[in-house]
């Protein structure tokens, strides 16, 4: 596949943009340390005030236009517009990165927090995940309000601050905004971000960007068993590990039916005059009437299994003995799974429960959620800010085909479907597929400049289409 540089148009839009500027200022937000505990108490939200103060203080047409409001350590930002009758936007990120795994800070070759320029990228935790689309958005709004920009639709700037763990931030935005009365327009989030060949779609040679209209489930199920344990010549009944070794196998051994969801229909859909790979592009002359086809298809490739079935990943055990002659007492699994579309908590539970008293109907192992939330809804495409973002990403990305799909990750964006029925997630900042892969939350994180600012001339397009 060619570079990813070899499909940007439109660099010299917005020449005054002042780029020097917008990355020195990504840097600073890189050298604040937002990371959030899962137990809030152990957070030093000083990093979150330091991050907050460079907001305020390097974005002051933002701030002359708009109102800034904390919302526990949240943000919240509203540029009124003109025309009360038009829905208000919803330009979105998180503030909160993941820290470093012990262990690999000798393996980054610039700090994880240094917010080093060097090979002509930013270096650093949030570069990709995801501060350069919060700071992304404010250099946009700031870019347009500097030049006059008068808008005519109210633009909410929403930054949670716990995106990586309890997303309670997002969830608080949105609650304030519904009590308000404030049904918006559309929302867009963070998600694709890379330009990848369709291949695996079947359309080897088209380049494909996605805009993410829902995301998969998410549920930690915990398997528990408890033994009084003794010595291992005596393991009548069989010990607490070979039980909760039984669970788990039963568990992935009984695999969810797979199923497109129709995110991955409308996929197939806007790529079928690009694929000619059999048996894809057969099934893709009538993707309604061939969905199980397809799904069963999908489940035979790695980059498109997790697309159509709830997945099942067991990730952690505990409570081995620890010494080869004792039987182990207390032991607990965790299996991680991500429900797809038209699967529930309650239904997946019951299927894991079913799958272990089916390879032991006596087995001692309990099933307990630590927690767990169903797919979220899907994001329309026959709206206005679905038409504006895809209009935006083809003036930049002129080559590349926007095609609707899903993330069977977690966003913020699923608090909002409470006021908003078209939340998109789509980062405009484009890197190579391999540095995506690796750098989220990963060693060596880092942005090429030139991506972030192709980011956020888009980033201004769609204000200019959705705001103006």
């Amino acid at each position: 596949m060619k570079s990813v540089y070899e499909y940007y148009a439109g660099e010299q839009r917005y020449p005054d943009l002042d780029a020097a500027g917008a990355v020195e200022r990504l840097r600073q937000a890189v050298r604040c340390r937002t990371i959030n505990d899962v137990d809030h108490s152990k957070t030093d939200f000083s990093e979150f005030d330091r991050l907050q103060a460079l907001m305020r203080s390097a974005y002051p047409a933002v701030m002359k236009a708009g109102s800034f409001e904390l919302i526990g350590h949240a943000v919240l930002i509203t540029i009124p517009g003109s025309d009360p009758a038009l829905r208000p936007t919803l330009y979105m990120s998180h503030q909160d990165v993941v820290p470093v795994v012990r262990g690999t800070e000798a393996d980054w070759l610039h700090g994880a927090f240094s917010g080093d320029l060097a090979e002509e990228c930013v270096w650093g935790r949030g570069t990709l995940d995801i501060k350069q689309q919060v700071f992304g958005i404010l250099e946009a709004a700031e870019y347009l309000l500097t030049h006059g920009a008068r808008f005519q639709r109210t633009a909410y700037l929403a930054f949670g601050d716990d995106e990586e763990t309890l997303n309670l931030g997002a969830l608080e935005i949105a609650k304030t905004l519904q009590k308000r009365g404030v049904r918006l327009e559309y929302v867009l989030d963070e998600g694709g971000g890379v330009i990848e060949d369709g291949a695996v779609y079947g359309a080897p040679g088209t380049a494909v960007t996605k805009i993410d209209l829902m995301e998969k489930g998410y549920a930690d199920l915990e398997l528990s068993v408890e033994s009084k344990g003794g010595h291992s010549s005596r393991p009548w009944g069989g010990s607490s590990l070979e039980h909760l070794a039984r669970a788990v196998t039963a568990i992935t051994d009984r695999p969810f039916a797979p199923h497109c969801p129709e995110p991955l229909l409308q996929t197939f859909e806007k790529l079928a005059p690009h694929i000619t790979e059999e048996p894809l592009h057969s099934l893709t002359r009538d993707v309604r009437a061939n969905a199980e086809a397809l799904a069963e298809f999908c489940v035979t490739r790695p980059e498109l299994f997790p697309l159509a079935c709830t997945t099942i990943a067991p990730t952690m055990i505990e409570g081995g003995s620890a010494a080869c002659n004792v039987l182990p007492q207390n032991m607990y699994a965790v299996v991680n799974l991500r429900l797809n579309e038209g699967d529930s908590v309650e239904g997946v539970l019951r299927h894991c429960q079913e799958a272990v008293l089916s390879a032991d109907p006596q087995s001692p192992v309990k099933l307990r959620y630590l927690q767990a939330n169903n797919p979220s809804g899907i994001a329309r495409t026959d709206v206005f800010g679905y038409a504006a973002l895809e209009a935006a990403l083809g003036e930049f990305y002129p080559d590349v085909v926007a095609a609707p799909s899903l993330t069977s990750g977690a966003t913020d964006a699923k608090s909002y479907e409470r006021i908003c029925d078209a939340c998109l997630r789509c980062s405009p900042f484009m890197v190579d597929k391999t540095l995506m892969r690796t750098g989220v939350h990963g060693t060596n994180e880092r942005i090429p400049v030139r991506s972030y600012l192709q980011g956020i001339r888009v980033l201004i397009r769609i204000m200019e289409l959705g705001n103006l």
